[in-house]
């Protein structure tokens, strides 16, 4: 049970040498998966095909090393992601992952091709589309990066795995499972059947503030890996200065077992510990009052109208007009058909139907949607 090993090692920048030098350390010092003829998908994080330097996506370089690291291992590398408003022939151009796919000889996976809808187990009748190339991948290495989440309050290497449920269907699993509760609970279970490997996450240049789009990059000068996608997440919140139980994420994957550790103690650190790294004055997402025992027993067992009302205690999204370019693409994710564009072609927000769900302020490219304070 407690064998959860999470390397962590500085890294001043994405200059290839350094970044070669420490994938390799911490895969060494973080019981890395035997790989050798095997097939491996590499899933970074993709939110938004944006450049690197906005720090929204994991780094090329960090792609780069791990597929070279892994080649030299003898293992067949495949690399995918899916993000929200992307169809089926979704390439990463613009965040320079698909170049160094290209390069480095791996092969893109789309994921959006031929899905296979799946029994999510522990989520009453849910089930989902995930790639058909699972069924022929030995192993899966989450490829995160250090960013908050205004929904979850951090991303990481679990939540990364929603990314292999193509396109728009993860905007119904917002609606579904409106609370932070419930959508941890999704998460879990989706985790449960996926079941990546490996994790390593991108803490380079990470996100603080209102992410994980439109917060504030800050560079901090890490990278991390583990055998266990839970302890790199709790190791990442520990960095970010939350108490990682509480985070729902982590306390839903404790429940269920999931875990390879039993109490956070049980982590084991080989290089830089955690705890030593905190970050006092990292922006985090404000955590939000806990439920009482009542609420969290019963909202999760009434209609989706109770669940909203709840949600909707929560803080809004609010629209810049001034500048709103009237692209449509947070009309297109809502999945609750809160947002229309006005006859100015603004977006405008019905908050009666608004879920909090924040998909909006996830794909909005110019940051016109801020989160209330």
């Amino acid at each position: 049970m407690n064998n959860a090993t999470v390397a962590i090692t500085r890294c001043s920048s994405y200059d290839y040498p350094l970044v070669e030098k420490a994938i390799k350390e911490i895969c060494d010092n973080a019981n890395f998966p035997e790989v050798a003829n095997k097939t491996v998908l590499v899933k970074p994080n993709i939110l938004s095909d944006s450049s690197p330097e906005k720090g929204i996506t994991t780094h090329p370089e960090v792609v780069r090393a791990l597929i070279r690291h892994l080649h030299a291992k003898g293992a067949k590398v495949l690399v995918g992601d899916s993000p929200g408003l992307h169809g089926p022939t979704f390439f990463p151009r613009t965040s320079g992952i698909g170049k160094v796919v290209t390069e480095e000889g791996a092969t893109w996976c789309e994921f959006a091709k031929d899905p296979v809808m799946t029994s999510i187990t522990g989520v009453f009748n849910l089930k989902l589309p995930l790639p058909k190339a699972l069924e022929e991948i030995d192993i899966i290495i989450s490829v995160a990066k250090l960013k908050t989440h205004q929904l979850m309050y951090a991303t990481g290497a679990v939540k990364n795995i929603f990314g292999m449920v193509p396109g728009l269907h993860k905007s119904a699993c917002h609606m579904l499972y409106p609370t932070r509760e419930s959508f941890a609970k999704m998460l879990g279970g989706l985790y449960s059947v996926i079941k990546p490997h490996f994790a390593i996450m991108d803490g380079i240049v990470g996100m603080e503030g209102p992410g994980p789009a439109a917060g504030i990059p800050r560079h901090i000068g890490l990278l991390l890996a583990s055998n266990d996608p839970t302890a790199l997440d709790v190791s990442q919140s520990i960095i970010m200065g939350y108490d990682p139980m509480d985070l729902p994420l982590t306390r839903e994957l404790l429940k269920r077992k999931l875990t390879k550790w039993s109490v956070v103690e049980d982590i084991n650190y080989p290089l830089l510990n955690a705890k030593d790294l905190e970050l006092k004055d990292f922006k985090r997402i404000e955590i939000s009052k806990k439920q009482s025992v009542i609420g969290s027993v019963l909202i999760p067992m009434l209609t989706n109208r109770f669940k909203m009302r709840h949600r909707q205690k929560e803080k809004k999204p609010l629209f810049n007009r001034e500048i709103c370019i009237g692209c449509g693409k947070c009309v297109e994710i809502c999945p609750a058909i809160a947002i229309v564009l006005d006859s100015d072609k603004k977006a405008v927000c019905n908050y009666n139907k608004c879920i909090r769900c924040y998909c909006c302020h996830e794909v909005c490219p110019v940051n016109a949607i801020e989160i209330e304070s």
